[in-house]
C-alpha cells in the first residue's frame, strides 16, 4: 500500500522557509566572517565599509524575524492538521477532510486509547530520536553564529539602531537552539512515561496515563514550535521504523 499524508503538503511552506532562513544565517555570517577579516588584516580599515556592511547584516535579520514568523504560522498549521489526522487514526473521529494511509504502523490495533497511546508512544520516539541528532547540528550553528554576530556589535562602530537588530539573529538562534533542546528532553520523558505505562500500569488506569502523557506530548510540540529537520528524518527513517517495531512488541501487547 502506498503511502498517503495529506498534511505534508502543508508542512512543505514551512520547509521551504526554513531553507531559506538557514540560507540567510549562512550568509550573515560569511559577511560577519569577511568584516572580522577585513579589519582584522587590512592595512587600513575603512568605517564606511564597516556601516555598510553592519546595515546588510541588520537588513538581513530583519528579513529573518519577518520570515520566522510566516514559518512559524505555517508550522502551526500543518501541526493542527497532523492533530486531527492522529487522533483520527487512533479514535473514531472524523476531524480530517482527508486522513492519512500508511503513516501509522500501528493499525493491528483497534481504534481506542489503547492505540492512541501507542501511536503517541511511536511519535515521541521519532520526535525524540530525531531532535538529538539536530542538536548537534544546532550547537554548531549556534556557536558561530552567535560569536561572529556578536564580535561585530561589541568591537566595531555601528548606529545603536543596526546594533540592535544585529542581535536578533544571535536573540533568534538562542531561542531556537533552547526550544530544540527542551523539546528533545520533553520528548524523551513522554517517551520513558510510555514505556512504564505499557509495561507496569494497571489496566484499570493505563488509558487515563495515556491520555495524560498524551496531552504532555502535544503540549511539548506546541511550546516548542520546532520544525523537525526533514532530510535527517529520511535518513534516519528505515532505522527508527525498525527499532520501533521492536519497542512494540516488547511493550505493546
Amino acid at each position: 500500500m502506498s503511502e498517503k499524508v495529506p498534511h505534508k503538503n502543508k508542512y512543505a511552506l514551512a520547509n521551504r522557509l526554513a531553507k531559506t532562513l538557514n540560507y540567510i544565517l549562512i550568509l550573515s555570517t560569511i559577511i560577519s566572517v569577511l568584516i572580522l577579516a577585513y579589519n582584522l588584516f587590512a592595512a587600513n580599515p575603512s568605517n564606511q565599509f564597516n556601516e555598510w556592511s553592519g546595515k546588510v547584516l541588520a537588513f538581513l535579520a530583519i528579513v529573518y524575524f519577518c520570515l520566522d514568523l510566516i514559518k512559524s504560522n505555517a508550522f502551526h498549521k500543518a501541526e493542527f492538521a497532523r492533530k486531527n489526522d492522529f487522533i483520527d487514526n487512533s479514535m473514531k473521529t472524523n476531524l480530517s477532510e482527508e486522513n492519512s494511509v500508511g503513516y501509522f504502523t500501528n493499525d493491528e490495533l483497534d481504534k481506542g486509547i489503547t492505540k492512541l497511546g501507542a501511536n503517541c508512544f511511536e511519535n515521541s520516539f521519532f520526535t525524540k530520536s530525531i531532535a538529538q541528532k539536530m542538536l548537534k547540528k544546532q550547537f554548531f550553528y549556534f556557536s558561530i553564529v552567535v560569536v561572529a554576530i556578536l564580535s561585530i556589535v561589541i568591537f566595531f562602530e555601528n548606529p545603536i539602531v543596526v546594533k540592535v537588530l544585529l542581535l536578533a539573529l544571535p536573540y533568534s538562534i538562542t531561542l531556537d537552539t533552547y526550544k530544540l533542546y527542551r523539546l528533545q528532553q520533553n520528548s524523551d520523558s513522554v517517551f520513558s512515561n510510555f514505556k512504564r505505562i505499557f509495561s507496569s500500569t494497571k489496566k484499570s488506569k493505563m488509558e487515563f496515563l495515556i491520555i495524560d502523557n498524551t496531552i504532555n506530548y502535544e503540549k511539548a510540540l506546541s511550546e516548542a514550535g520546532i520544525l523537525l529537520d526533514s532530510k535527517i528524518f529520511t535518513k534516519m527513517n528505515s532505522k527508527l521504523s525498525g527499532d520501533w517495531d521492536k519497542i512494540k512488541s516488547k511493550y505493546i501487547k
